[in-house]
């Protein structure tokens, strides 16, 4: 038979228990509504690190009284652990706040065509640890989300995420003016299946390279996903020409 101190510890471990699951599922389901009213995705970390701080007060509630530890003795033996695997997952959790802070603060969101590290595409999945991003022409890109956090990132507009921009290096010896008309003929009809006709194509001087006169062609187009195609189009067409310095 156990004595009456054994069952006291044991009525007392229950009831802490069947309350902190009690309190943690009344706190999961109002964080969970509180977070899909403020559209956050993937709020189950949230719930989780509840859950987590829940059980782990009744943890130090029954330490003593059923187990005859003391409390301050744990918390200080985990705080020296909570030290050492702290330095093993210090870009795990550099990665995760940013991701936190990415999401609440709705910085990008899936969709949003950006530019950062030199990289640029369309935003294809936002997770805790990384963002992936979906390139031009087909390359899936992984980003953590410290780099996010640390470098430029650049939200394109609708308009610019739609504008495939093609370099072209012109001999120093070339009639410019003569150059940008055949260029401008020779895009229009080359990307015509994927053109916005309601847009103007851009011939932009970045001034002389190692090559010669850089000159910039932006075509807008009606949807980014021929992006790819389209380069290959004005590539085919420029190929060849006389005044093109390189290809």
């Amino acid at each position: 038979m156990f004595d009456r101190q054994t069952l006291y510890k044991a009525l007392f471990l229950f009831v802490v228990v069947v309350i902190a699951y009690v309190i943690q599922r009344l706190a999961s389901k109002a964080v969970l509504r509180i977070l899909k009213t403020g559209n956050v995705p993937q709020g189950s970390i949230f719930v989780n690190i509840i859950r987590v701080i829940i059980w782990a007060l009744a943890l130090l509630m029954v330490l003593e009284p059923v187990f005859g530890i003391q409390p301050t003795a744990f918390v200080a033996a985990l705080g020296v652990t909570s030290v050492i695997v702290s330095f093993g997952l210090q870009t795990t959790v550099s990665n995760v706040i940013s991701g936190l802070g990415l999401m609440l603060g709705h910085v990008i969101e899936v969709g949003d065509w950006i530019e950062v590290g030199g990289y640029q595409g369309v935003v294809t999945d936002i997770t805790w640890r990384a963002t992936t991003i979906k390139a031009l022409i087909g390359d899936v890109i992984v980003i953590p989300n410290s780099v996010l956090n640390t470098t430029t990132l650049r939200k394109l507009a609708p308009l610019s995420a739609r504008t495939v921009t093609i370099p072209l290096d012109i001999f120093p010896q070339a009639n410019m003016a003569e150059v940008e008309k055949e260029v401008r003929s020779v895009v229009e009809v080359a990307t015509k299946p994927w053109r916005d006709p309601r847009l103007p194509i851009d011939l932009i001087q970045q001034g002389c390279g190692q090559l010669g006169f850089r000159l910039d062609v932006r075509v807008p187009l009606v949807t980014m996903d021929d992006g790819f195609i389209t380069r290959s189009a004005i590539v085919r067409a420029c190929s060849g020409k006389s005044w093109l310095a390189h290809w």
